[in-house]
């Protein structure tokens, strides 16, 4: 790029010194226009040959500025299970390190009715992360669920993130794949920190989140 701005302040500077020569005191009239033309032209050429120098210069900034930005989003997805192109990341594990236990469908004493999520167990204070994009809906103790967060997708299927220590969210905010929302903790009808998650199509009743993960190309 230094060789290409070189190389346009020599043809400005030529530009210049064309400018800068007189016509002969001999020279007819016509031919003394046709010389301020040419000059004219030339200053007009290099003048566009810079600016356009310098959008290349701004374009190939921004470009190199994002290729940066995705190599960084490219690693931070890998963390929560996507390898693929950033650009086209739409579902993420919740947690960056976690053990699957409770899995969806069981019963026992320790749940009221079947179990209606896959349990992750996890360090207190490990960042939960969206797992897909959406709106947060509610954000709310929700009795045995503890502190509760709730992201609704486009097309109405609703996540649950249950358990928390603390949300970084509100209600009414939107959030992207892999965005932060809170973190792991032992709030509600809990043994120890862990993230509840419940997937809820159309807001209803629970489908296996883990199916649900695997049927998005990610495994749990």
């Amino acid at each position: 790029m230094p060789h290409r701005a070189g190389l346009v302040a020599a043809v400005i500077a030529a530009a210049a010194g064309l400018g800068a020569t007189a016509p002969r005191a001999d020279a007819a009239p016509e031919v003394a226009v046709r010389e301020d033309a040419r000059t004219a032209e030339a200053v007009r050429l290099a003048l566009q040959l810079s600016e356009r120098q310098r959008t290349l210069l701004a374009l190939n900034r921004r470009a190199d500025a994002h290729d940066r930005a995705l190599v960084g989003r490219q690693a931070v997805l890998a963390t929560y299970g996507y390898t693929g192109d950033p650009d086209r990341a739409r579902t993420v594990l919740p947690l960056a390190s976690y053990r699957l236990s409770a899995g969806f469908g069981l019963t026992g004493p320790l749940w009221e009715a079947e179990h209606g999520g896959q349990d992750f167990g996890a360090a207190a204070g490990e960042p939960i992360v969206a797992v897909a994009a959406g709106v947060v809906t509610e954000v709310a103790d929700a009795g045995p669920y503890g502190l509760r967060t709730i992201v609704t997708l486009p097309d109405g299927t609703e996540i649950w993130y249950c358990h928390q220590s603390d949300a970084t969210v509100t209600t009414g905010q939107s959030v992207a794949v892999a965005d932060v929302i809170g973190s792991v903790g032992s709030s509600g009808n809990s043994t120890g920190p862990h993230l509840h998650l419940e997937v809820r199509p159309a807001g209803g009743s629970p489908v296996d989140p883990a199916d649900w993960l695997r049927a998005e190309g990610l495994t749990p």
